[in-house]
């Protein structure tokens, strides 16, 4: 009797996991068809616009960034919640970010705070996470924090604690070997399968460079079980180069789609905060207003999902080209 019962919980507890899983692949396909339209609200937006407030200011400040990216026809916010080895919520593994609260208890749970208030906007809300705290070749805050076991930890802390609808890594990773990031990767992924989350990574869109650093986006676009979706960021126009006739954007959206042997859902990083300021490398930022729009066309042909814009700062505070930009790339999308 007590084998039978052993093995009854053991089945429900792998139909449980199946029926998350499930979820998941259900949730982003549904993103998929309706046309992701996100955008990055980086620890450097939070600076600006929620750094030292109290909880009333805070979120009425982060209602403000949501009903901005609304207006713009989005429907997803891509948030930082650890950049340098700390948090922007109560941690059992990560003190108080210290680049986004003061490195202090703010007095609320400011994670709580921001998906409510996405959701209640209309909006997803993916947690994005720098898994190591590695930037500009060096780890930031306590060093010690950045392993593995506490990444996968820490993944679990929030998608055990918040109603987020994934979780997001982006493009920093230190010099530790593909191997053994894709073994943090592989396991990240089967936490939010887990709890029905979506899980994917942001990365830098030179692939070359990427493959140099670690990040195995390879493997991550050609065996299953490591991310849901892929956002690589192309952050150049299809006028760049000196002379400016380079179609970089258009090359580096290919080679992305042709890495991709499995399928998973793409969407295309694009750079709203170069739009309307000049580039010297890349003079189609200042020759045009429309090459967000351009550029999302492009991508959609080659059968890309949608797409994320960086930054939140540029679509609360935007200069003309952004809103001109913001406008056509609307009207686009």
């Amino acid at each position: 009797m007590k084998k039978f019962r052993k093995l009854t919980a053991m089945i429900l507890v792998m139909i449980t996991v199946f029926m998350m899983a499930s979820q998941a692949q259900t949730r982003q396909a549904e993103a998929a068809g309706a046309g992701l339209k996100g955008t990055w609200v980086s620890f450097y937006d939070i600076q600006s616009f929620l750094k030292g407030k109290p909880q009333a200011a805070f979120d009425q400040s982060f209602q403000s960034i949501c009903a901005a990216v609304a207006a713009n026809g989005g429907n997803a916010v891509f948030v930082h919640v650890r950049s340098h080895n700390d948090a922007i919520y109560p941690s059992n593994i990560y003190p108080w970010s210290s680049q986004m609260l003061n490195g202090t208890n703010p007095g609320f749970d400011p994670l709580a705070d921001m998906v409510q208030i996405a959701h209640a906007s209309g909006l997803q809300f993916h947690a994005w996470i720098n898994p190591y705290g590695f930037r500009n070749g060096a780890y930031a805050g306590n060093a010690a924090l950045a392993t593995n076991a506490n990444i996968v930890a820490g993944v679990t802390e929030i998608v055990a604690k918040y109603p987020v609808d994934g979780i997001h890594f982006d493009d920093y990773f230190p010099p530790i070997g593909a191997a053994n990031i894709n073994a943090m990767i592989a396991q990240v992924h089967q936490v939010c399968a887990s709890k029905g989350k979506v899980f994917g990574i942001s990365p830098q869109g030179n692939v070359e460079n990427n493959i140099k650093m670690g990040a195995d986006v390879v493997t991550w676009l050609s065996v299953p079980g490591y991310v849901d979706y892929i956002a690589p960021q192309i952050y150049w126009t299809d006028h760049y180069g000196a002379a400016g006739n380079v179609a970089m954007s258009s090359q580096r959206l290919s080679q992305w789609r042709g890495l991709n042997k499995i399928g998973i859902p793409m969407y295309v990083g694009m750079a709203l905060y170069r739009c309307g300021n000049p580039v010297a490398s890349d003079p189609g930022w200042s020759l045009a207003n429309n090459n967000l729009a351009l550029q999302a066309q492009k991508a959609a042909s080659l059968g890309y999902s949608g797409y994320i814009l960086y930054n939140a700062t540029s679509e609360v505070l935007p200069n003309a080209g952004q809103q001109a930009e913001l406008a056509n790339l609307k009207a686009a999308w």
